[in-house]
């Protein structure tokens, strides 16, 4: 029989001159590098085993040659992630009955020897282990999650809504913050516009805000809502757990947590560089490097770092980063690991106050305020935070059924943050000219959380059960210094800068408040004749804050406690079918007093949901539908007796909706990822009958996101790949100024890839038609990006 030789694709014209410029950046690198490249990414469709073969060589660049008969009537799931070519040629033979053998210059493929094993040999693959949530990296529709149970879980198993971004997607879609990597997740809402001072949502109707905003690796990231936003680069997925979710994760918002995972050490070696030029000036340079560290195979390190100068869509305000990770993971056995991880994090940026609606949402004789507008004073406003996090992950496993772990971090972060704000519009100026003020502000802050957890397996007849113990400790500090002073108006359409504020005078709102949190929790996930799933959990809180003001002697001290619980039950189908329903709760504790001088207890949400997940064995595919009820209680509202002074807990807010969303492809090229999301969410409980049955601020009834990405493959591009994105947000009352509307608005995104051996080129744009639009409306209209253009260039070995 004659014997098939696939030979590397033809490179485009373009490729060719792409690569011959790019021979001057490769004799840069020592030849001991160079001798190293082989691990690169692939994504390649499922298809016939001959063609997916032939893709594979095409993309590895190497002579494949083999009998075309060995591969009659066999297909392969394809295969996605970064591999060396011998391992990427092991996937891609498992289970076939087929091995694979150098040859000269290149390999070919021959079937296995007898008597060999026909089980697919363990393989480790660059950037992932191959067990549970960390072997699920690289994947484009995960099946495990550690934020829905703190235990490695397939997703189908979760009786709770949750999305997962991967880190594939980050970079598709080319996302500069976390509200950016989620924009195409269903019902999130980015707040304050495309700021880099923080990182703050919406979900299902409640705000994510302040401490507690966002998690990283489970636990309680930052001090203070402005200790700056978290870069992209150093996150290896973004998990959205939605609805009440106290009994793992203590005080937290109804509407759910974004939990962030770092990139970690891995003992297969994986490097990277990439740098990046775009609109606004965008200027970035970024690193990546991870490895085995010592010759015993104990030691791993990894350490990520990334320079950016760049100015955004609003004038005078810069998104400048420097941004280090190293980590360092010992394993002297398997069962024992620990990880030391850190970041240093630089950032100078500044805040944009949020504008009139009158000029933005509503009329003015001038026209529309320009998108671009800066209210401040450019020698005056910044944002210069220094930031810096130690931390460890450690596990032991004693058998098979019993495991601890203990997760630490100790974060720090300072903030100098002089800023202005916007007052009214003065009389006789034609509704031209501000009235503003400035404070000088520096924050302080710090937070040590320490999450202890053990872990054991173990049956009782037909149940499986996963029984979850755990403690947790969080010790936060924030010291906020501030002095106001005066600062003349501006012409917000025709602004002239070079307005000195007035003289310095003590803000009283300038405090040190230590927040201290315990909490003990236990969980247990009963699989019952690998068919049904029932999973319950407890979870009691103590909480105490302690504030104190720095300029007047006044200080308080808040207590709280509350027990928070979880149920729910998943039927698993033998097709891939998921249904379920659930039952949560969550806590926040209330800072004040009533009329009487009783503090108040904590506000508490519930939320009842039911859904079903549709995931089929051996396909890259994930479908979602979720329909839920959330109520929170205890909120404030104004005392009958003193409504101006004194507050009760008397009001109720509920929020109801339907979120779908799905990852499938489409064709073996062809993938497309979308959600939609409705939420009516409305107060249900007030002591200002007006409010009642009305509309919760800040958030559309409707959300639609849809991406979609093309593979080249049939048409002997095989490096070439392309993606659109589209965003419908629809319209949406202010948050804090319920009697502004906020009209809807539809997005346009786009990418175009290419990738030859290690190198990787991307080109995205995000917003491409230029849409001026108010992206969010809060105590004032901040405006979303404008059309933005980022090219970037890899290289990877």
């Amino acid at each position: 029989m004659p014997r098939l030789t696939l030979l590397p694709a033809r490179f485009s014209l373009a490729a060719l001159l792409t690569l011959s410029t790019a021979g001057t950046l490769l004799s840069a690198f020592p030849a001991s590098v160079l001798a190293q490249a082989g691990a690169q990414r692939y994504e390649i469709a499922a298809g016939p085993l001959g063609t997916v073969l032939g893709r594979f060589a095409a993309t590895a660049g190497v002579l494949l040659s083999f009998d075309p008969a060995l591969t009659q009537g066999k297909t392969s799931p394809g295969l996605s992630g970064t591999y060396t070519v011998r391992e990427g040629l092991t996937r891609l033979l498992g289970g076939t009955q087929l091995d694979w053998a150098p040859q000269g210059d290149g390999y070919t493929v021959r079937p296995l020897p007898i008597g060999a094993a026909t089980t697919l040999p363990t393989v480790t693959v660059t950037g992932i282990n191959t067990q549970g949530v960390r072997g699920d990296y690289d994947t484009f529709a995960p099946r495990y999650s550690s934020t829905g149970s703190k235990t490695d879980t397939p997703l189908i198993e979760i009786p709770q809504s949750i999305s997962i971004v991967t880190r594939q997607q980050i970079e598709e879609t080319d996302s500069k913050s976390i509200g950016e990597a989620l924009r195409y997740t269903a019902g999130v809402v980015t707040t304050d516009g495309g700021g880099r001072t923080n990182d703050s949502f919406l979900i299902r109707g409640f705000q994510l805000s302040g401490y507690g905003t966002t998690y990283r690796d489970g636990m309680k990231y930052a001090g203070n809502v402005y200790d700056g936003s978290q870069e992209p680069y150093g996150m290896e997925r973004v998990e959205v757990l939605r609805g009440a979710s106290s009994v793992l994760f203590g005080q937290t918002s109804p509407g759910g947590i974004v939990n962030v995972t770092s990139k970690l050490p891995q003992f297969e070696d994986f490097h990277e560089i990439r740098t990046q030029y775009g609109s606004f000036n965008r200027r970035e340079l970024a690193t990546d490097h991870t490895g085995q560290f010592t010759a015993d195979g104990k030691w791993a390190y990894r350490v990520t770092a990334l320079a950016r100068e760049s100015d955004t869509s609003i004038d005078h305000i810069p998104d400048d980063r420097i941004y280090i990770a190293p980590s360092l993971l010992f394993r002297p056995n398997a069962s024992t690991s620990l990880t030391l991880l850190g970041t240093y994090q630089k950032t100078r940026t500044a805040y944009q106050y949020g504008l009139p609606a009158i000029g933005t949402v509503e009329y003015n004789p001038n026209g529309r305020i320009p998108a671009r507008r800066f209210t401040g004073e450019p020698d005056y406003d910044r944002s210069s935070i220094r930031a810096y996090d130690l931390g460890y992950r450690f596990e032991h496993t004693f058998n098979d059924n019993l495991r601890v772990r203990q997760n630490l971090r100790y974060f720090d972060a300072e903030n100098d943050f002089p800023s202005s704000s916007l007052g009214t519009y003065l009389a006789g100026t034609n509704q031209r000219v501000m009235t503003r003020s400035a404070q000088d502000r520096v924050d302080t802050s710090t937070n040590l959380v320490v999450d202890t957890q053990l872990e054991g397996k173990f049956t009782t007849g037909a149940v499986a059960h996963t029984l979850l113990g755990g403690f947790d400790f969080g010790k936060r500090s924030l010291e906020t210094e501030r002095y106001n002073r005066t600062l003349a108006p501006i012409d917000v359409y025709n602004p002239v800068y070079g307005a000195v504020p007035g003289p310095r005078v003590a803000a009283l709102n300038s405090s040190r408040t230590d927040t201290y949190r315990v909490g003990t929790y236990l969980q247990d996930q009963l699989k019952i004749a690998d068919k049904w799933v029932l999973l319950a959990g407890g979870r009691y809180d103590w909480a105490r804050d302690d504030v104190r003001a720095l300029f007047v002697n006044n200080s308080s001290r808040t207590r709280n406690e509350a027990f928070t619980g979880r149920a729910g039950l998943v039927y698993l189908a033998d097709n891939g079918l998921a249904p379920y329903l659930s039952f949560s709760q969550s806590f926040e504790p209330t800072s004040g007093t009533d009329r009487s001088g009783a503090g108040f207890d904590p506000v508490e949400g519930e939320q009842y949901e039911v859904g079903v997940r549709y995931q089929p064995n051996n396909s890259d595919m994930m479908l979602s539908a979720a329909l839920y009820q959330l109520t929170q209680k205890n909120v404030l509202t104004p005392d009958p007796v003193a409504p101006t002074q004194f507050s009760v807990q008397t009001g109720e807010i509920r929020s109801r909706g339907v979120e779908l969303e799905a990852r499938m492809p489409i064709t073996r090229n062809a993938r497309i990822t979308a959600s939609y999301a409705y939420t009516d969410a409305e107060i249900t409980k007030s002591n200002r009958p007006a409010e009642v049955g009305q509309q919760r601020g800040g958030t559309p009834r409707n959300m639609v996101g849809l991406w979609g990405d093309y593979r080249f493959g049939d048409f002997g591009l095989e490096g070439l790949r392309a993606g659109v994105g589209a965003r419908f947000f629809g319209s949406a009352l202010g948050f804090f100024n319920t009697n502004v509307s906020v009209p809807s608005y539809t997005l346009f995104d786009a990418m175009i890839g290419y990738d030859t051996g290690p190198w990787q080129f991307r080109l995205n744009g995000n917003n491409l038609a230029d849409r001026q639009y108010i992206s969010t409306y809060s105590y004032g209209a901040f405006y979303g990006p404008r059309r933005s253009v980022v090219a970037s260039v890899g290289y990877r070995w």
